[in-house]
């Protein structure tokens, strides 16, 4: 069996609130979301450490980056059906 200690996500706010079925919430703790080329999803691993300069800039260009890959991603698929 491993040393090493199990990773947990971030702590939460110390209240609750109640979300409803529609209801939409961003996790920035988590930081934002990367489409990578083949369409797979991930997170950046650093984000926590970023300063707001660092992350906004990140935000910006993976904005940019996201949608062209989407963009991308449903050309092929629209040209394979």
């Amino acid at each position: 069996m491993s040393d090493k200690p199990v990773l947990s996500l971030p702590s939460t706010a110390e209240e609750t609130i109640q979300v409803g079925v529609n209801d939409t919430f961003k996790l920035q703790e988590m930081g934002p979301v990367v489409i990578n080329s083949d369409g797979s999803m991930s997170r950046i691993n650093n984000w926590h450490e970023m300063n707001d300069i660092e992350r906004a800039n990140v935000n910006r260009i993976l904005l940019k980056r996201n949608r062209e890959r989407l963009a991308e991603l449903k050309a092929q698929q629209s040209a394979t059906n």
